[in-house]
């Protein structure tokens, strides 16, 4: 394989290498294993925009490498749920894993003809944006949220048309999944690969809670999501059984019976958090649940308000994970190393370029900590 002779690139070489084998060893030619080191070597080296182009520079001077990438990740038949599903495994056992977290992740595009590209209103930007809609699941870890699977929201037009299928070669099997689903597609593929964690999710206004909050009960999880003021609780009785009180908004909830100062669940510096029980109607019968506000600031609103179905016991594990989110925006690193990056058309080139993105952030991440140690360089 060609190398430079920048010591920088021979160094993230020799540490990349141990897990970018173990990765892609299912890759069935020499030439794609080859070819799956050099791109997250590039991602990882690379300045600036990661243009395959760019990163054929910075790592090799073959004159044909740029070609050969492109090929690799556009076209060369590779599959790489196997990749996610090894990347799950290795992330786990090199660090403990706090929480699974799943986040929309929004990629502004340009131009109509990427697989999924749509108008979409981003509460975040407070406008409407040109955009892809990603979600990734991420092990939350001590070192971090590291991405470990992603899936590509793709709008009824995708799927109903067949021009545009053909267009970013969307497999026939295929078809319309609402973001809430997918969201639960994610995390039932985590199951099958690792050992269950609470789940974190803060929907941003791209998926719809209701849903999402009844399939995480039906799967067993222990969650906590972030919810909607418009979504509606009842107050739960404080004495034994009784008639559920009238549904009422979770903003109307808040203002009349939370506080950052009322049933706190922490006091430590930095957010504060205060709680409420509420009972949360659901398809297989009511379950109380605790109603958390979040504020940063002196405001009489939270910030952000999360509902889980963690018991009273667990109060400082679920206040922990929820000021992490506070300190954290998962895909931050993935973004860095190039997720908004990838210029192709292709539904399973996005899907290949967003998994060698995870792997060099689970590299940058866990390397130095246990790669090294666990896979010495041959």
């Amino acid at each position: 394989m060609d190398r430079t002779s920048d010591t920088s690139t021979r160094t993230v070489c020799t540490a990349s290498a141990p897990a970018v084998h173990r990765l892609f060893a299912h890759l069935p030619r020499a030439d794609q294993r080859r070819w799956a080191e050099v791109y997250v070597k590039g991602l990882l080296t690379t300045p600036g925009k990661k243009s395959v182009r760019r990163m054929a520079a910075s790592v090799t001077p073959s004159p044909t490498a740029s070609q050969s990438l492109q090929q690799f990740v556009n076209v060369s038949p590779w599959e790489w749920r196997p990749v996610r599903a090894e990347l799950t495994r290795w992330v786990a056992a090199h660090t403990p894993v706090h929480a699974w977290t799943v986040a929309p992740v929004v990629i502004p595009k340009r131009g109509s003809l990427a697989a999924g590209v749509h108008r979409r209103f981003v509460p975040a930007l407070g406008r409407t944006v040109n955009c892809q809609l990603a979600l990734g699941a991420f092990l939350t870890t001590g070192l971090g949220d590291v991405s470990v699977d992603w899936r590509l929201y793709l709008p009824h037009p995708w799927v109903g048309d067949s021009r545009l299928r053909e267009q970013a070669r969307i497999p026939d099997t295929t078809g319309y999944t609402d973001t809430a689903g997918l969201c639960l597609d994610l995390l039932d593929r985590l199951a099958r690969t690792t050992r269950r964690a609470p789940v974190v999710i803060d929907p941003e206004g791209h998926l719809d809670a209701e849903p999402l909050v009844a399939g995480l009960e039906e799967r067993g999880h222990d969650w906590i999501v972030a919810v909607p003021d418009t979504l509606r609780l009842a107050l739960a009785p404080e004495h034994g059984p009784a008639p559920r009180p009238p549904l009422e908004t979770v903003r109307t909830l808040v203002r009349r019976h939370a506080s950052p100062r009322s049933r706190a669940m922490d006091d430590a510096a930095g957010p504060r958090l205060g709680a409420l029980s509420t009972v949360v109607p659901l398809p297989g019968g009511d379950r109380t649940c605790q109603l958390v506000g979040e504020w940063t600031t002196s405001s009489t609103r939270p910030d952000r308000t999360w509902l889980t179905n963690l018991s009273a016991d667990r109060h400082s594990q679920a206040a922990a994970l929820i000021t992490s989110r506070a300190a954290a925006r998962a895909g931050a690193a993935e973004t860095e190393l190039g997720l908004h990056d990838f210029a192709g058309r292709s539904y399973a080139g996005w899907h290949r370029h967003a998994t060698l993105v995870s792997a060099a952030s689970a590299q940058r991440r866990l390397c130095h900590d246990a790669g090294p140690r666990t896979h010495p360089a041959p």
